[in-house]
């Protein structure tokens, strides 16, 4: 329970902190995927461990601290914020909840395009603002009316019939693209500083005590939301409220789609898609409302957002900038990896400032050059990654980026095979860059799991010679250790007691550790539950090897290959002396009689007995190749509760499906269940 409240606190500290740059300072320090990542890891830790909840977690929370400049705002209703999805599987559970609430009867939804900008909350009295605010806590907003006064695109004064007595008015402050260049072309000439996007300068912008500057600034409005039409009594959806609402004179975003069917809202959801870098503004998704207001109100909300909307969310937008050199790495393999480093961007909230560009063929299909502004986007969100050059803006007198003849570490030849525009430096251990990550791929953790025993460490026993090879880790004295920099003598005396803790291991991490070419985890595991013991799988034929299911010709001719150089063979004899391999468990796997032997299996749902992870594994173990789509090629579907569109897409093409019951009644010959 201790480590539990540990992990929980931590999380709570790191999510509040993320939500004082984001909302109270407007400078996001990491990204949305990484955020929402964080805050579900706490919501179900929370749900888990109910005695360790507390209201003042940022899973409580809306927005984030007020800035002490402005005047605190009261709303009359909560501001809340909405929970993000980011596939159709998302959707269609936020669907399958809705729907619940209705038997028997279609459900319309009002699709509209979530701007990348400022919510603020307006309040009109008899058609006049009177008051304007940040969101704030949710409950409490930061007074910005003077500015607010000055944005052009909101009325002082509605106009029309029917203007409620008070009105409550959302919506999102933003600024166009071509604003904000202009902007930072200026800014940067008076201040020597920018704006990292858009969204950063509208909120800069918004909060400023002198709303002169406010109104240079261009600011824009949408309304997208609505509270107290107790006089509208005849408006019976979201969607005819956004009509009233512009003909009163607040300006809305007319991409809206009106739709009960979900291929129509995901049609909708990739059109702008493709279509978000042509708009003048920033999106970052669609925001998906059950358009019936009886049936927002009889859905309700929780103390963080309305349970009848859902942001559809989009992966980051690409961002141009210069490339300033590419730098040749070398891998624990000997392979040659060329880095591209570039003028720092800002995506999603983070700073990136290379990229990895693969291979040779790579480059020659980039048709790279010196000096070059390329386009970056972040893949799935995380991996950042050159997609173009922006030939128009190329010097010309740039030179071509070409690979290195010479390794840059060890200086020896560099093999080149043409066939995978692969280069390789095979100098193995006598190359220090492949030394050192060997050692650290040997004692990391899903090998001998050294915990403790680092990169930095690693890297300055090499510099300093103090350990020439394998063995010499197993024989290390704190004398050799604590006069190295930052490392001391209780330092010293941990990494000693890490390494002897790491002598015990299993078989699949020592042949994992070993670090042969195409070697995996999987095959690791693969290899020791056919072989059981060392000497088996270094006097295995090549012909054996290839037969396992799932290692194939090419891998097992590595593993043959590695075997057969004397080098490696006296090395595991050496390491067979310091380390204690613990016997493999009882083999029970029957490749030749499993159903599942080559199978293209796919899993979709929640299950009693399992973890996604466990079924996985057990299936991999009796042979099965485990996909995370269901396609052609798919020939069994393992189905749990809450199954999602996997469940359906199997069911058009009569793909075999089976349920928990009858998996177990499968596998129980092979007494693999836990």
């Amino acid at each position: 329970m201790k480590k539990i409240k540990y992990q929980i606190n931590k999380l709570r500290k790191k999510i509040l902190k993320y939500d004082y740059f984001y909302h109270t300072l407007d400078q996001p320090i990491i990204s949305d995927a990484e955020y929402d990542f964080l805050l579900n890891k706490l919501y179900n830790l929370e749900l888990k461990n109910k005695k360790l909840f507390n209201f003042n977690s940022p899973t409580q929370k809306v927005g984030s601290y007020l800035l002490s400049k402005f005047k605190k705002s009261e709303h009359f209703s909560p501001m809340l914020s909405l929970e993000n999805i980011f596939d159709l599987n998302g959707y269609l559970k936020f669907e399958n909840r809705i729907k619940k609430y209705i038997v028997n009867s279609t459900i319309d939804f009002c699709c509209e395009l979530k701007i990348d900008g400022i919510a603020v909350n307006l309040i009109y009295e008899e058609g006049n603002l009177i008051r304007a605010s940040t969101r704030g806590d949710g409950y409490f907003g930061e007074n910005i009316t003077n500015n607010i006064k000055e944005i052009q695109s909101i009325p002082l004064k509605l106009k029309g019939l029917n203007i409620p007595k008070r009105l409550e008015i959302r919506g999102e402050i933003f600024m166009l693209k071509s604003d904000f260049i202009k902007l930072n072309k200026k800014y940067f000439i008076n201040k020597k500083k920018y704006f990292s996007n858009p969204r950063n300068a509208a909120a800069g912008s918004l909060r400023q005590i002198n709303s002169k500057v406010t109104a240079k600034r261009h600011l824009m409005f949408f309304c997208h939301g609505f509270n107290f039409f107790k006089d509208m009594e005849s408006c019976q959806t979201h969607y005819e409220a956004l009509l009233i609402c512009e003909r009163w004179g607040l300006p809305i975003n007319k991409k809206i789609l009106i739709t009960s069917n979900s291929s129509e809202i995901f049609n909708f959801y990739k059109k702008f898609e493709k279509k978000r870098l042509l708009l003048d503004f920033d999106i970052d998704g669609i925001v998906i409302k059950v358009n019936s207001i009886y049936l927002q109100k009889k859905i309700g909300v929780n103390n963080k957002w309305p349970k009848w909307a859902i942001a559809f969310k989009y992966f980051p937008k690409e961002e141009i900038t210069r490339l300033n050199y590419v730098k040749f790495q070398v891998g624990r393999t000997g392979l040659i990896t060329p880095v591209a480093y570039f003028d720092p961007v800002c995506i999603s909230g983070v700073i990136i400032r290379k990229a990895s560009l693969y291979n040779k063929k790579e480059i020659k299909k980039l048709n790279l050059h010196e000096n070059d502004y390329v386009l970056i986007r972040r893949s799935g969100d995380v991996i950042p990654k050159i997609v173009n050059v922006i030939l128009e803006k190329r010097l010309k007198n740039s030179k071509k980026i070409s690979f290195p003849k010479f390794c840059p570490i060890c200086d020896s030849n560099l093999s080149v095979n043409q066939q995978d525009n692969v280069i390789r430096c095979f100098s193995g251990l006598l190359c220090e860059a492949q030394k050192k990550k060997f050692f650290n791929h040997f004692f990391s953790k899903n090998a001998l799991n050294a915990s403790g025993l680092g990169p930095k460490i690693i890297n300055k026993l090499v510099e300093n010679k103090i350990v020439l090879n394998l063995i010499d880790f197993f024989f290390l004295k704190i004398e050799q250790l604590k006069n190295i920099d930052k490392i001391g003598e209780k330092k010293s005396y941990n990494i000693i007691e890490t390494i002897s803790k790491s002598k015990k291991t299993t078989i699949k991490r020592f042949i994992y550790a070993l670090g042969i070419f195409s070697v995996g985890e999987l095959i690791s595991e693969k290899l020791a539950n056919y072989f059981n013991l060392i000497n088996n799988i270094i006097y295995a034929s090549e012909k054996e090897l290839a037969s396992i299911n799932g290692v194939g010709k090419i891998i097992a001719n590595n593993i043959f290959n590695y075997f057969s150089i004397l080098e490696n063979r006296k090395l595991i004899k050496d390491l067979l002396r310091v380390l204690y391999i613990l016997p493999n468990k009882n083999n029970l796997i029957n490749y030749k009689t499993s159903i599942f032997l080559n199978k293209n299996v796919v899993i979709t749902g929640i299950f009693n007995s399992y973890s996604r992870k466990k079924m996985k594994e057990i299936l991999k173990n009796l042979g099965a190749n485990i996909n995370s789509k269901v396609s052609k090629k798919t020939e069994l579907l393992i189905y749990g509760k809450k199954y999602g569109r996997k469940f359906l897409d199997a069911k058009k093409t009569n793909i075999k499906m089976i349920n928990e019951k009858e998996f177990d009644l499968l596998i129980e010959k092979y007494k693999l269940k836990n």
